[in-house]
């Protein structure tokens, strides 16, 4: 039965950092400053990295869920954003309706996205060491950013 459970959790993507190894390094053009950006600018500090795009219902239910969390944790931690099959247009429009102060890399075929996440919306969560801890698939709730904010900000 054990064996049976680590199966489907390999399979599904859920396992941690060997599965996260495998995959490309989350980095690219911010959408809106069209700057480098990357995951690993982040150093010492655990990372939350949503998995988002204009056209995505989901997302736009949690994005004022996630602009008040980045507002009260962005001291503890860093946020980013993978912008995918959007617009350059469509990003600056959803950044400035709901307030969005993270950059987001720009990821217009989906590729970053699609190696990370089975779609938006999407949460992936780094330790300081920005090993993947966890992921949040769906509208991320308060309750569940609350979790994972407790489990990589411990000592």
């Amino acid at each position: 039965m054990r064996y049976t459970l680590v199966a489907v959790a390999l399979a599904l993507g859920l396992a941690g950092g060997a599965d996260a190894a495998r995959r490309p390094a989350i980095a690219g053009m911010d959408v809106l400053t069209g700057k480098r950006v990357a995951l690993s600018q982040f150093r010492g500090k655990p990372v939350f990295v949503s998995v988002w795009g204009s056209w995505c219902y989901g997302c736009k239910t949690e994005a004022p869920t996630l602009a008040r969390f980045v507002e009260a944790h962005g001291a503890k931690v860093a946020f980013l954003g993978i912008d995918t099959e959007d617009s350059k247009r469509g990003a600056r429009a959803f950044s400035n309706r709901y307030g969005l102060k993270y950059p987001s890399i720009w990821d217009p075929s989906g590729m970053l996205a699609g190696a990370w996440s089975r779609g938006a919306p999407t949460t992936l969560v780094f330790d300081r060491r920005h090993l993947f801890v966890r992921r949040v698939e769906g509208t991320a709730s308060l309750a569940q950013l609350n979790a994972a904010l407790k489990q990589v900000t411990r000592s």
